[in-house]
C-alpha cells in the first residue's frame, strides 16, 4: 500500500503539481478548521451566557461573524482545490499524450488505440477527481479530527476516550476492503480500456462491419464486455454498500453512547449545558469526516489502479530524439547484413545493398515478402535486429530523429488522411506554406481541376479518413502533400493503386517530374511502375535474391520471370 502511495506522489510531482499554490491551499483549509473549531466554543459561551443572564442579539454576532469568514474560506479553498486539481490533470495529459507521440511502434502493435486513449482520458480524470474532491478535504478532515479531539479532552477527557474506541474499528473494517476494492479498480479499468478500444475499432471501420453484417457478432462481444463493466460495477457497489453503513453504524453508537454519558453528566452537573452542546457540535465535526472517509479510501484505491496504469505507460521506452545532425549532401543508403524480426519470426534476412541518391529503386516481392517493413526500417519506425542501416558511412541511429524523418516523403497504398480540410491535409507535416505553394502543389499531382470544382476548394471537409473523397482524390492529395513536403528521399508504397487510368498517367507525369534530383524507393505491383527504375531489388522468403534493370532481371532471374508471368507484375 506504501508503495502505491509513494507512487502516486511520484506521479504528481511529475504532473508539476505547483507545491506553493498546495501550501497556500492547506493553509487556507487549517485556517478554515481553526474557524470551524471556534464555532462550538463560542456557541458554548453564548448558552452558558444565556442561561446566566439571557437572550441578546448582540451575544450572536460573534458566531455570526466567525460563521461568515468560515464560509469565505470554503469559498476560497474550493475554488484553490478545483484550480490545482485541473492543473494537476491538464499538465498529466500533456506529459502523458507527448509521452504517446513519442513512443515506438511496437508499443501500439501491441496495444489498441482504445486503450491508449484511456490512459489519457479516464485513468487521468481518476487522478483529477481524487486530487479536487477527496485530498484536500480528507487532509482537512484530519486536523479537524485532530483539534475536535483536543478541545474534546480539554472539555471532558472520559467522553473524548468513549470517543476515541471507534478509531480502531474504523481501520479494522476498512483496510481489508481498501485492498478488495483497489483489486477490482484495476481490473475494472482494463475492461474499460478494451471496450474502448473496441469501439473505436469498429466504429472507425462501420463500413466494413455494415458490408459483411456482422453487427449481431460485434453485439454480442460489445455486450458481453458490457456485461462484464456491470459486474464489476456491482463489485465495487457491494463494498460501497457495506462499507459506508458500517461506519455510520459505528459512529451512532458512539454518538449516542456520548450523548447517553453527557446527559447524565449534566444531571449531575459535571458539565453545563453549554458545554454539552460544545461537545455535540464537535462531535458532528468529528463524524462528518469519518463518514467521508469510507468515499475517500474507496476513491483511493481507484486513483492508485488508475496510477499504476499511467506509470506503466510513462516507463515504456521512447524513441531516441538526440543525435547528430544530418549532413545537407544526399549520401546513399547502405543495408548492412541487416536482418529483422518481428513477433520472435524473422521477416528480412541478411539484407545487403545500396539505395544510391538522385536513383529511383523498386522493391518487388510477393505480398508479405517485407517491403513495407523495410521502409519502417529506414524510416526508424523499428530498430534492426542485427546489422545496420548507414547513411553514407553513419549508422543512421546516430541522427537526431526529427532532421533523418525530416528527409522523407512518404505516399503509401492506402493515401490515409484526416478528419479536416484538403488545405489542412496537404499542408500536414509542412507548416507555414504559403496558398500558392499548396496551389502548386495540387497542380503538380493533378488535383488542382476536381478541388477547384468543389463548393469550398481548399476549405472542403474531407471527412473522417477522407471518406468524402474518391480514392483516386484522396490519392492526389496524399500526392500534393509529398511534393509540398519536398523530400530528400520519396517513399511510395504503390502509391498510383487507386486510380483509374487516365489519373494514373497524369500521376505518373507528376511523379516523373518529383523523382527528379532525388533519391526515390518504390514498392510495386505493376508494371508500369517500375520500368523506369534504375534498379530492382527482388526478395523471396524475406532474401535479397536478386537486383538489375527490369530487361535484365527478365532475362536472368526465374523468380522475376514467375511473378510476371503468373501476372504478379502486369502491364496496364
Amino acid at each position: 500500500m506504501q508503495g502505491k502511495v509513494s507512487q502516486l506522489w511520484a506521479l504528481m510531482n511529475r504532473s508539476q503539481m505547483a507545491k506553493g499554490q498546495l501550501v497556500f491551499l492547506f493553509f487556507i483549509s487549517l485556517v478554515e478548521v481553526a474557524t470551524g473549531l471556534a464555532v462550538p466554543l463560542l456557541t458554548m459561551k453564548l448558552i452558558n451566557q444565556i442561561s446566566d443572564a439571557g437572550f441578546a442579539v448582540t451575544s450572536l454576532l460573534p458566531v455570526i461573524a466567525i460563521l461568515i469568514v468560515q464560509a469565505m474560506l470554503s469559498a476560497i479553498a474550493f475554488y484553490l482545490m478545483r484550480r490545482l486539481g485541473e492543473k494537476v490533470v491538464a499538465n498529466l495529459r500533456t506529459e502523458v499524450w507527448e509521452h504517446m507521440l513519442h513512443l515506438r511502434l511496437s508499443y501500439y502493435d501491441a496495444h489498441e488505440s482504445g486503450e491508449t486513449m484511456s490512459r489519457i482520458t479516464q485513468d487521468t480524470n481518476v487522478v483529477k477527481e481524487f486530487v479536487t474532491e477527496q485530498l484536500v478535504s480528507f487532509v482537512s478532515g484530519l486536523f479537524a479530527i485532530l483539534g475536535a479531539v483536543v478541545v474534546l479532552l480539554w472539555i471532558d477527557w472520559k467522553m473524548t476516550l468513549l470517543l476515541l474506541i471507534a478509531v480502531p474499528l474504523t481501520i479494522f473494517v476498512t483496510y481489508p476492503l481498501g485492498e478488495k476494492m483497489y483489486a477490482i479498480s484495476v481490473e475494472n479499468q482494463d475492461e474499460l480500456a478494451g471496450f474502448g478500444g473496441r469501439l473505436e475499432r469498429i466504429l472507425s471501420n462501420i463500413r466494413l462491419v455494415k458490408a459483411s453484417q456482422t453487427e449481431q457478432q460485434e453485439l454480442a462481444g460489445g455486450k458481453k464486455q458490457i456485461q462484464q463493466l456491470y459486474k464489476y460495477g456491482l463489485k465495487e457497489a457491494k463494498i460501497v454498500a457495506i462499507l459506508s453503513p458500517l461506519m455510520t453504524l459505528l459512529m451512532m453508537v458512539v454518538l449516542i453512547a456520548i450523548f447517553g454519558y453527557g446527559g447524565s453528566q449534566v444531571a449531575t452537573g459535571a458539565i453545563t449545558s453549554g458545554e454539552l452542546v460544545a461537545i455535540m457540535i464537535y462531535l458532528v465535526q468529528i463524524i462528518m469526516p469519518f463518514t467521508q472517509m469510507a468515499t475517500f479510501f474507496t476513491n483511493l484505491q481507484k486513483t492508485l489502479g488508475a496510477t499504476e496504469r499511467i506509470v506503466e505507460a510513462l516507463n515504456v521506452k521512447r524513441e531516441v530524439q538526440d543525435g547528430k545532425p544530418v549532413s545537407a549532401t544526399p549520401l546513399p543508403i547502405h543495408f548492412q547484413n541487416v536482418s529483422f524480426k518481428y513477433n520472435e519470426k524473422y521477416v528480412l534476412n541478411d539484407m545487403t545493398f545500396t539505395l544510391e541518391p538522385n536513383e529511383t529503386t523498386a522493391f518487388v516481392s510477393r505480398s508479405g515478402g517485407g517491403k513495407t517493413t523495410m521502409f519502417s526500417l529506414i524510416e526508424r519506425f523499428y530498430d534492426v535486429t542485427s546489422g545496420a542501416i548507414l547513411y553514407g558511412n553513419e549508422n543512421i541511429e546516430q541522427f537526431n530523429l526529427t532532421e533523418w524523418r525530416g528527409l522523407f516523403g512518404y505516399v503509401s497504398q492506402n493515401a490515409p488522411l484526416l478528419n479536416g480540410t484538403i488545405r489542412d491535409n496537404v499542408m500536414y507535416g509542412t507548416n507555414g506554406a504559403s496558398e500558392q505553394e499548396v496551389l502548386a502543389a495540387l497542380k503538380a499531382a493533378y488535383a488542382y481541376d476536381f478541388v477547384m470544382q468543389l463548393d469550398k476548394r481548399l476549405d472542403t471537409e474531407v471527412g473522417e479518413g477522407g471518406i468524402k473523397l474518391s480514392g483516386g482524390q484522396k490519392q492526389r492529395i496524399a500526392i500534393a502533400r509529398a511534393i509540398l513536403r519536398n523530400p530528400r528521399i520519396l517513399l511510395l508504397d504503390e502509391a498510383t493503386s487507386n486510380l483509374d487510368n487516365e489519373s494514373e498517367r497524369e500521376v505518373q507525369l507528376a511523379l516523373q517530374a518529383l523523382t527528379k534530383n532525388r533519391m526515390t524507393i518504390i514498392i510495386a505491383h505493376r508494371l508500369s511502375t517500375i520500368t523506369s527504375a534504375d534498379q530492382i531489388l527482388v526478395f523471396e522468403e524475406g532474401r535479397l535474391s536478386g537486383q538489375g534493370t527490369h530487361e535484365a532481371l527478365q532475362k536472368t532471374h526465374p523468380y522475376y520471370q514467375q511473378l510476371w508471368h503468373n501476372g504478379r507484375l502486369t502491364e496496364d
